[in-house]
């Protein structure tokens, strides 16, 4: 009888294990997705064209990595915009120090809105301008303009406000269930 219950306790062991350390593996997505579009660049200029080549075709479906819109490193463009390097950048780092910290009161759902609404406005106001060619904004997006400033605000008002919504009520879930028993 000691011999079947101990499989049974050592899966619950890890069972309490992964609801405790579920936000890790998260940040270690978050960490990796922010950091490849600048991995990139550095093996280009290493020489090793297919593999960033190879990193940009990824990303290519989820950003639209205009180069006058993006960041350049060691004379190779990195992967995703500015205001995707925000966005992405800000999610690892918040993420990782709600890591630390473990928050159980989050952002409610009306200030959530609020901070994504900037990049809604500022992202919609930039396709419109696009779509129509109309001259609704200036055309300078270099480093120090408005626009690259607009943007990267933007991307880390929405990275920020997604992690303080979401990582605290993941928290209480898993909280809630590593309180429960886990065997009938």
């Amino acid at each position: 009888m000691i011999e079947q219950r101990l499989p049974e306790a050592g899966l619950e062991r890890v069972a309490r294990v992964m609801l405790r350390a579920w936000v890790w593996p998260i940040n270690l997505l978050a960490l990796t997705y922010a950091g490849l579009p600048w991995l990139a660049p550095l093996l280009q200029s290493w020489g090793l064209h297919g593999v960033g080549a190879l990193i940009r075709q990824l990303y290519s479906h989820l950003c639209h990595q205009l180069a006058e819109r993006s960041f350049f490193w060691r004379g190779y463009q990195v992967c995703y915009c500015h205001r995707c390097t925000a966005l992405y950048t800000t999610i690892a780092l918040a993420g990782v120090c709600c890591g630390l910290i473990r928050p159980t009161r989050g952002l409610s759902n009306r200030l959530f809105a609020l901070l994504l609404l900037p990049m809604a406005i500022d992202g919609g106001w930039h396709l419109l301008d696009d779509l129509i060619a109309a001259p609704l904004r200036s055309p300078d997006s270099s480093v120090g303009s408005l626009n690259f400033w607009l943007r990267m605000i933007t991307g880390a008002l929405a990275g920020l406000g997604l992690v303080l919504w979401a990582y605290p009520r993941m928290e209480r879930l898993m909280r809630e269930l590593d309180s429960m028993p886990l065997r009938a």
